[in-house]
């Protein structure tokens, strides 16, 4: 009688468990996170440098050396199909030194005013990192920033800026800013 107790307890505590790790298990999650992530890499595949969104393409080829970080900004690109414009650039450690630069992190501005915010921004492609701590560490980056309240055709101009920190550590030794601004003619 006990044996018999003891087997029914053992079989309810089995059935329980199973009953609770169905339940608790949810694959509903994983399968919309694919979802999304499915979603962003089409999104990242449709504003890569090469699609066919990207009707207009000004060649910038203009760099800057910052104690030992070389910058340079090759193209600014808009999608009028998309409404979207876009940055290609990259960072260079050429020196010895350590920096922390992050492009993307300030507002750019278009010539009518309209500021498109880090939130906004779309990470078409990033290779690298914005820590280059040794010589040869580099960052290459293509940001995209869908426009809102502008019609590509108006963008005349655009302004972009970031900070770059030289440092040692975690110490910052200084700090400055990179700003451009480019005029496009479309």
């Amino acid at each position: 009688m006990v044996k018999m107790k003891r087997v029914r307890l053992l079989f309810s505590i089995v059935i329980a468990l199973l009953i609770i790790a169905g339940c608790s298990s949810n694959t509903q999650p994983n399968s919309k996170d694919e979802e999304v992530q499915a979603k962003e890499t089409a999104a990242n595949e449709d504003l890569s440098e090469d699609s066919g969104i990207w009707l207009y393409s000004a060649e910038m080829d203009d760099e800057e050396n910052y104690d030992g970080l070389d910058i340079k900004i090759d193209k600014v690109l808009i999608s009028p199909s998309s409404a979207h414009i876009a940055i290609k650039g990259s960072m260079a450690n050429i020196s010895h030194s350590s920096f922390e630069a992050y492009p993307a992190t300030n507002p750019i501005t278009l010539n009518t005013g309209e500021e498109l915010g880090p939130e906004e921004v779309i990470t078409v492609s990033e290779e690298g990192s914005a820590v280059m701590k040794n010589k040869g560490d580099r960052l290459d980056f293509f940001y995209a920033w869908p426009m809102s309240n502008t019609s590509p055709s108006e963008v005349t101009s655009v302004s972009f800026s970031w900070r770059i920190f030289k440092t040692n550590g975690d110490d910052v030794l200084d700090a400055a800013t990179f700003s451009r601004k480019y005029t496009l003619n479309q």
